[in-house]
């Protein structure tokens, strides 16, 4: 099993904190988005949204991580994306796990939104895994921990495998897919937030079966002021079968159907 826990080095990525004065502008889509959802971000919270926007904005000139380029689009489509779901989060909660985070969304959003909770934010690839490392440590985040590593691999691991309260995960994969890397993730009592685009409906329906498998029940959908943004909400009822999820790959090539 590979895994590897990063710690800050800055030894490849600037990660500047000065900035421009057109990125040091206002986060006001994300105020706004936070305002109508009833989501309160103290002085702390929009610093850290604004310098974490920067340093994604600057670390995306030297490698992928996002194809949103500019100040405005980052706050519209990357960070206004993640406040339905802090919505979500249950007071109680005390550990999330973030799978496939890339950049960084939704999990280091919901750590500068809910600094309390101990986030762990999974990917595959190794500079991704530094820069959230890096990240999350010029942000003064004490409590994120970036890990490199697969869903299916990290889900074995008996430090890992139903330990968190909430799982989330953006853009990885179809939600028949997407619940199998989840759901063994869960505590029993634990709770998956699933943001997903113009098809969840439909995508809710083919994973149904996989989710009551698995030992999920999902909730009705919700909509979300987001355009073309639904999450799927689904709580763990019951322990998932020690069989799942399958080796690498297998969940996407192969889905649970029924």
């Amino acid at each position: 099993m590979s895994l590897r826990r990063h710690e800050a080095s800055y030894a490849s990525l600037p990660l500047c904190r000065s900035g421009s004065s057109e990125r040091r502008s206002n986060v006001q889509t994300l105020l706004e988005h936070a305002d109508r959802l009833g989501v309160t971000l103290d002085a702390e919270a929009v610093d850290r949204f604004r310098h974490y926007r920067d340093l994604l904005l600057a670390a995306n000139e030297r490698f992928n991580l996002t194809a949103v380029m500019d100040p405005d689009g980052v706050e519209r489509k990357l960070l206004a994306n993640a406040i339905p779901l802090i919505a979500q989060l249950p007071d109680d909660a005390s550990r999330l796990l973030d799978i496939g985070s890339g950049g960084g969304l939704p999990g280091m959003a919901l750590a500068i939104a809910r600094p309390d909770l101990s986030i762990t934010l999974l990917d595959a690839t190794a500079k991704k895994v530094r820069f959230l490392a890096e990240t999350a440590d010029a942000l003064g985040l004490s409590k994120v921990t970036a890990v490199q590593g697969r869903a299916e691999e990290l889900a074995r691991d008996r430090t890992h495998r139903e330990r968190y309260d909430v799982v989330t995960a953006r853009a990885v994969a179809r939600l028949v897919t997407l619940v199998e890397l989840a759901l063994p993730f869960l505590k029993v009592g634990g709770r998956a937030i699933l943001p997903k685009g113009a098809a969840a409906a439909d995508e809710l329906e083919e994973a149904r079966y996989a989710i009551g498998l698995l030992g999920g029940r999902a909730r009705q959908p919700i909509e979300t002021t987001i355009e073309g943004t639904t999450l799927i909400v689904i709580d763990k009822r019951k322990s998932t079968p020690i069989a799942y999820p399958r080796t690498t790959g297998i969940p996407n090539k192969k889905p649970l159907l029924g």
